[in-house]
């Protein structure tokens, strides 16, 4: 082989966090190895593989199963591992991440295509030995003059008690030391100020799992309640309300049947604030066991915990996390199965019905880590997840990262970002927590004094997830503005986003629903003996997080009494019925089968646009093209009335295109029940 000068470098990772883009290519497949720890009860923690791909551990210098270790059965067994890359090329550094011990990196050598050898460093006693965490790099004085294809990595120990973790392996045509980097966010924040929610939440015991209601002005949370001895005493769900004066009141026990003797939490609320998801089965006797429940607000209490089934659900961690998203339709949870990367992963099901879920489905690789993936959270645009792990690079203990889904299946996720040195702490972080506006973000830490507290900080707009819009309201009576407990069916206008459908109760405040922005959606009430007067809310100009209050109403299926259908707007001069229109007019046809003796008058009206007598022949037109459509659906004609006007009854001025556009409608009148 021909001889080469080595300029060898020891780099002792210095904490500057910056993220470059280095182009290093990191270890693809394991060739060989002489052994590998084992570590009970975590199959894949230690092994070979772990030390594919680029850094898990470092910059931190800590034991980790995220790396491999072996096993040194002996004290002078020499260990080695051999790796392969997805790309050969002429190299002129090799970088080793070891994250934790003192046994020696004795050499290193390269295999060509050939697979022949090239021993490109051998250890010497004048050299400074490793530090128990570094990224140890080789830098050659000049490029390979073959293509590297593999490279063996051989340690040795010279004492009983020395271990040696290596997280990754990579090659690279670089000449400046490579570096292991934590993947912060771009948006991270440089600096956040923390505040402690203070004694209305916090107390001396300790507070976790914060969840925040969708319009930021509920806290739940779960309180260990400690005996004067320490001994935890109970575990109980909590709530505090935020006051005119932006401040939290003091946390009340949410009480029975919520709370019993044994240990309660709530995992998350709906975005109306109706339904909870609650730790445990509950059962009649008083008594739990393993699994997840949902309450149902009634007024000012909440109904007996039921059971919410997951197709072959199970848990082999005593621990689990769920969070659902703004829909109500998916949920993420933190559990431990079969398939599970390492301890907990995160998996995803969805709702089949209004009980029961489809089996969990592992998020992949990308979010998942052979360590816990914890706490997860989804933000109220169904796309950014928070959680909590140690299993990717970060600032001490477990982290809070973050990252986006990219597609509708929920398990392809782009790389996690660590939410930065602002937010995270050198001690453990999670139950990161947002209310729609992502203006402010609730986390659980500790608190200085070996205790968890719940804290609250400002989130910059550019790091806020994508906004989004509630839309709340009451569902009256037209007539006497009465509220009237009904279903709501929220139809998008686009075929991509999904349709929705709640329950309103008036003793349970308003409903809300959580909508993209650039979407238009149609909101229509539902219940027995009304006429639901769909509402068009369109939103595809709006660029920034919304709150719009929108009452709906119903109308009571009683002689004279009379509703504009909104989705029944007209191109000018046209007389077509539109796609929105027909679902409204299959609304009165099913109403109309309901009440088979029930008869409606259609009113037609247009603009002052254009000539007079025209506008009143197009008015006939649009209320004639109404009754062809509810006839040929099987409703008797002599049950449908017609009526045009023209332009002689206008609801607004006709000075602007959006006016006018008021005055292109269908009225409809009760003339017989």
């Amino acid at each position: 082989m021909k001889s080469k000068s080595l300029a060898i470098l020891l780099l002792l990772y210095s904490f500057s966090f910056s993220i470059t883009a280095q182009q290093v290519f990191w270890a693809s497949k394991v060739l060989e190895f002489s052994s590998e720890n084992i570590v009970p009860f975590q199959p894949s923690a230690n092994r070979a593989n772990q030390i594919l791909g680029k850094p898990n551990v470092l910059p931190q210098f800590v034991a980790s199963g995220l790396a491999w270790q072996p096993a040194f059965k002996t004290l002078d067994s020499e260990e080695f591992i051999k790796v392969s890359f997805d790309t050969t090329l002429a190299i002129q550094q090799i970088s080793i991440a070891k994250n934790f011990g003192e046994a020696t990196i004795e050499k290193v050598i390269a295999f060509d295509s050939l697979m022949q050898s090239h021993v490109l460093f051998q250890e010497k006693d004048s050299l400074k030995t490793l530090e128990k965490g570094e990224m140890f790099n080789i830098i050659l004085s000049e490029k390979t003059s073959f293509k590297v294809f593999a490279i063996g990595v051989f340690i040795s120990k010279r004492k009983h008690n020395e271990l040696i973790q290596l997280d990754a392996i990579g090659i690279s045509t670089l000449e400046n030391p490579v570096q292991a980097n934590i993947h912060v966010a771009k948006d991270a924040p440089i600096k956040v100020i923390k505040e402690n929610l203070g004694k209305g939440v916090n107390s001396r015991h300790q507070e976790f799992a914060p969840v925040i209601s969708s319009d930021g002005n509920t806290l739940y949370f779960t309180r260990n309640y400690l005996s004067l001895f320490g001994k935890q005493k109970d575990q109980d769900v909590w709530l505090s309300k935020l006051n005119e004066s932006k401040e939290w009141t003091k946390a009340k026990n949410i009480g029975v049947p919520i709370n019993t003797k044994d240990k309660n939490a709530v995992f998350a609320i709906s975005t109306d604030g109706t339904e909870m998801l609650l730790m445990n089965k509950y059962h009649k006797n008083g008594r739990l066991s393993s699994g997840i429940s949902r309450s149902f607000k009634n007024g000012e209490t909440w109904t007996f915990p039921e059971e919410v089934k997951i197709d072959n659900y199970y848990n082999q961690s005593q621990n689990a996390e769920f969070t659902l998203s703004a829909d109500g339709n998916t949920m993420i949870m933190s559990i431990q199965r079969k398939n599970t990367v390492g301890k907990r992963d995160l998996y995803v099901s969805f709702k089949k019905s209004n009980s029961t879920w489809t089996e969990p489905k592992n998020l992949g690789n990308t979010i998942n880590s052979i360590e816990h993936e914890m706490t997860p959270f989804i933000a109220a645009d169904t796309k950014t997840l928070y959680f909590s792990t140690r299993g990717f690079p970060g600032f001490g203990d477990n982290d809070i990262f973050k990252s986006q889904r990219l597609d509708d299946t929920w398990t392809t996720w782009s790389e996690p970002e660590n939410l930065g040195e602002a937010i995270n702490t050198p001690y453990w972080d999670g139950y990161f927590t947002l209310p729609a506006s992502g203006e402010f973000a609730y986390v659980c830490s500790y608190n200085g004094n070996n205790k968890e507290d719940i804290f609250k900080f400002t989130l910059p707009k550019k790091a806020q997830p994508e906004p989004v819009a509630i839309i709340s309201g009451n569902v009256l009576s037209s007539t006497d503005k009465e509220a009237i407990a009904c279903t709501i069916m929220m139809i998008p206008r686009n075929a991509t986003l999904k349709s929705e459908q709640k329950k309103y109760e008036p003793a349970n405040g308003n409903f809300k629903f959580i909508l993209p922005l650039h979407e238009a959606v149609d909101f229509v009430p539902v219940a027995r003996g009304y006429l639901g007067i769909s509402e068009t809310m369109d939103l595809t100009n709006v660029k920034s997080y919304r709150e719009i209050n929108k009452d709906l109403y119903l109308l009571p299926l009683e002689i004279g009494n009379k509703g504009i259908l909104n989705s029944l707007t007209f191109q000018q001069g046209d007389a077509k019925l539109q796609a929105s229109a027909m679902r409204d007019l299959d609304r009165i046809i099913q109403v109309m089968n309901e009440f088979p003796s029930l008869e409606i008058l259609f009113e037609g009206h247009t603009d002052n646009q254009g000539d007079f007598q025209l506008n009143l022949k197009l008015s006939e037109d649009r209320v004639n093209a109404v009754k062809k459509y509810i006839i040929s659906q099987g409703i008797a004609p002599n049950r449908i009335t017609t009526k045009g006007w023209g332009q002689t009854r206008p609801l607004a001025s006709n000075a602007t295109e959006e006016r006018r556009r008021l005055n292109r409608r269908v009225e409809f009148t009760i003339t017989k029940k």
